[in-house]
């Protein structure tokens, strides 16, 4: 369960920092993306570099037992790994000259399937498929996606505002629930009598 004010931006940094375990940035470009990008984006990002990582987020669900001010549910994100080589099978398996889709798809999900983030939350791979983009065909590229799924929470702010990132500090400057009731009890919008 996450205690972070901002648990989109610690997974950020979170996952990339586990990934340049063996992602190394001498070698391999890391970018945060819309998900889904678009295809001008997509070739943006490829024509300037491979091999290439981008993490985006897909969605937020409410889990069923979410009440009261704090959020809680589950996030979805997404990483794409793009790899060029002029080899068809070296594209999938790897050579000298560059890291495979296979290989690296296996990297990714050892580093990631289980990573706990301290006072985040745990990570899992969810789904892990290879993708095609539309005109690339002869772009010598290949591609994967990998879902991953973590839990958080949001809105348990009490005792953080001097911690809190800027835009985060205006709401953390007022009391967001009266004194001795919990900071999970539901809101009662109806009208006093």
């Amino acid at each position: 369960m996450s205690v972070v004010l901002d648990p989109f931006t610690a997974w950020t940094h979170g996952i990339e920092a586990r990934l340049r375990l063996f992602f190394k940035a001498d070698r391999w470009a890391f970018h945060v993306v819309p998900d889904p990008f678009s295809i001008e984006e997509f070739r943006s990002l490829v024509s300037a570099r491979t091999p290439m990582l981008a993490l985006g987020w897909r969605q937020l669900n409410p889990n069923a037992k979410t009440a009261g001010r704090r959020f809680q549910g589950e996030a979805g994100l997404r990483l794409t790994i793009a790899v060029k080589n002029p080899t068809r099978a070296a594209r999938f398996l790897g050579d000298g000259k560059t890291p495979g889709l296979y290989p690296s798809m296996a990297g990714v999900i050892a580093l990631l399937n289980g990573y706990t983030l301290n006072d985040v939350g745990t990570l899992f791979v969810t789904a892990c498929s290879q993708a095609y983009a539309e005109g690339f065909g002869d772009a010598t590229v290949s591609i994967a996606t990998l879902d991953l799924t973590a839990t958080i929470v949001i809105g348990d702010i009490t005792g953080d505002g001097a911690t809190a990132p800027d835009f985060l500090q205006l709401i953390s400057a007022f009391e967001p629930w009266p004194d001795g009731q919990a900071p999970d009890a539901p809101i009662d919008v109806r009208p006093a009598p």
